[in-house]
């Protein structure tokens, strides 16, 4: 890594010099020059998700005619759009980076991973400063933070989780409780790799460490465990199910197998044309546990954002950064929003007071839970937990594991080794 910080290095002093000049998201300063400027072909490649594809196509068609109108030494931009979910681009760019995008969709969880592998640009100073102008100086803008220095730029804020259900069956009034739900249809969950499992841990008040503290970690109390136990039993009973991808969860929505499903805000046009006149969406529910002190608790989950960032070897760092900056604009938001298959909720709080965007279901929906997330994005331990928790939660979902005192010791083993983990 050696080499490849002496390159971030000196591509970032480039990058800094470069972009610093930049008065809006595309544009720079032309240099007056004797010499004539001979112009140049840029070509980028971009990864986003399926759904984003025509939405990104078009967006970024639109940023590329821009770029060469306003740099007198560009002739012309090509952006080659390219099929890579937020969930698979961390791991497709740290097998390869070198092969990886130019820019590039995450999931703000993993920034800390990429950046502790050199794997991508810092963002320079006054892009920086521009994004938290469109943004805001919040929880979306901070989750892509690290040790003060921004590595991306959110698109959307992407709090985990909201629960949909089929108004056929489970009234707007039954969506406020769990317990109910349970008591009149059945709930379907998503948790192949343990994002949405942080809606158990953090529904019982477990903490997990943050920037400034390692030491906070009570995923293993016994509020913990009882609601784990709890959750055995209703799996057991059928109330509860869990599927092993968000495919899987809708269409079993589409079938009838469940009336309730708690995924990401950013799957709400798989449920809308699913349900159709019967979509509900809501923030999560209130849970009871007896026994324990959760006691018509709001259910918490994970949350953060969706960002863009720039691969720490690209040719072309000004470029890539300026396309990362425009994707995230203010107009930019507005039309993934109103794009019926990418249909994202804004990052920018300030346009919720659009009347469309304020009528949407969804956004209501979403806006409503970030007051109940633990964000991912900063914390210390969150690699250790992806190795620790989820396992737990696949062998209650299995019935390997239903005992609340079994539960009790193996969350005790599970915090013990990510507090060994975080501690190296």
């Amino acid at each position: 890594f050696i080499q490849m910080k002496k390159r971030i290095l000196a591509l970032s002093l480039a990058a800094a010099m470069l972009v610093g000049a930049m008065a809006s998201c595309s544009a720079k300063e032309e240099v007056v020059s004797s010499e004539a400027v001979e112009a140049r072909d840029i070509t980028l490649t971009l990864w986003g998700p399926e759904q984003d594809q025509d939405f990104l196509k078009a967006i970024s068609k639109e940023w590329g005619d821009k770029y060469a109108a306003d740099n007198a030494d560009v002739k012309s931009v090509t952006v080659d759009v390219k099929m890579v979910g937020e969930g698979d681009a961390t791991n497709n760019a740290m097998n390869d980076i070198a092969a990886a995008a130019d820019v590039f969709g995450i999931a703000s969880d993993q920034t800390k991973t990429l950046v502790d592998n050199n794997a991508i640009f810092p963002i320079s100073e006054s892009v920086a400063a521009q994004v938290k102008d469109i943004i805001g100086d919040n929880t979306t803008y901070q989750s892509a933070v690290w040790n003060g220095t921004l590595y991306g730029v959110p698109y959307t804020d992407n709090t985990a989780a909201v629960l949909y259900y089929n108004k056929a069956k489970i009234s707007d009034e039954d969506a406020k409780s769990l317990n109910t739900i349970l008591e009149k249809g059945k709930l379907g969950i998503e948790s192949s790799g343990g994002w949405h499992d942080m809606m158990w841990f953090g529904s019982a008040g477990g903490e997990l460490y943050t920037n400034h503290n390692k030491d906070v970690n009570t995923l293993n109390s016994d509020d913990t465990a009882k609601l784990l136990a709890w959750l055995a039993v209703q799996v057991k009973d059928g109330k509860i199910a869990r599927a092993d991808k968000a495919e899987s969860l809708s269409s079993w929505m589409q079938d009838g197998q469940v009336d309730a499903a708690i995924m990401g805000a950013w799957d709400a046009g798989t449920y809308q044309k699913i349900l159709g006149d019967n979509y509900g969406v809501a923030e999560l529910p209130c849970i009871t546990v007896e026994g324990s002190g959760i006691n018509n608790k709001h259910m918490m989950c994970f949350g953060g954002s969706k960002l863009n960032v720039i691969n720490a070897q690209t040719k072309e760092p000004e470029a890539a950064m300026s396309l990362a900056l425009y994707i995230s604009s203010l107009d930019a938001q507005v039309k993934r929003f109103q794009d019926p298959k990418a249909h994202k909720s804004p990052a920018s709080v300030s346009l919720l007071s659009n009347a469309e965007i304020a009528a949407d279901p969804t956004v209501a929906a979403n806006v409503a839970q970030t007051s109940y997330i633990v964000n991912a994005s900063p914390l210390v331990g969150v690699s250790s937990y992806w190795g620790e928790m989820p396992g737990i939660i696949n062998d209650i979902v299995d019935g390997k594991l239903s005992e609340e005192a079994d539960i009790k010791a193996r969350l005790d083993a599970a915090v013990t080794k990510m507090q060994e983990n975080v501690n190296k």
